[in-house]
């Protein structure tokens, strides 16, 4: 509670713990909404933490400028997705700098960015951006895709998940003959 309302009174906070997607994460702590957190929010993952944080400034609503700087880090891509949604609709009449290595996330955004070493190198609407063949933009979309399609995909990687307190794993499929 102390984490949310630090500096804040005017949001509701059921609603604010609803955008955040905060809701599973207050019924794993001990006290709920008065658990205390620990150092460094010790009690909750990195994840969990970045919704913390994201919460307390969603009970910002009449901000006028609204700085996200890797605000959805530790996060699975459909909750930094669903995350970015609500975002960009409860600060629609803020101007929102989104700062992010997610790429692909940048794509709904009316201008881009592409800074290199402190330095603004290109800009932009993105889909202009991504259409131009000696675009940096361009350049690293198509780097994240391929990342995403040899990296990811390789069937090398393990997938690993705790289910009632014990480490599972998915066992990949031999291929059929």
């Amino acid at each position: 509670m102390d984490n949310l309302t630090y500096g804040n009174t005017e949001e509701n906070l059921g609603l604010v713990i609803e955008r955040a997607l905060l809701e599973e994460v207050l019924k794993t702590l001990p006290d709920g909404l008065q658990s205390t957190l620990g150092e460094g929010g010790a009690l909750v993952s990195g994840g969990e933490g970045q919704r913390v944080r994201l919460a307390r400034a969603m009970m910002r609503r009449q901000a006028r400028l609204v700085i996200l700087d890797e605000p959805f880090r530790g996060l699975d891509r459909a909750t930094r997705n669903r995350l970015l949604r609500r975002s960009r609709e409860l600060w629609r009449h803020a101007t929102l700098l989104y700062v992010t290595h997610d790429l692909h996330q940048t794509l709904a955004f009316d201008q881009v960015l592409v800074i290199d070493h402190g330095r603004v190198i290109e800009q932009g609407p993105p889909q202009g951006l991504a259409r131009k063949a000696s675009s940096r933009y361009r350049a690293l979309l198509e780097m994240e895709g391929q990342v995403r399609e040899r990296l990811w995909s390789n069937a090398s990687w393990r997938r690993l998940w705790l289910q009632d307190g014990r480490l599972q794993e998915q066992v990949a499929e031999e291929p059929s003959v």
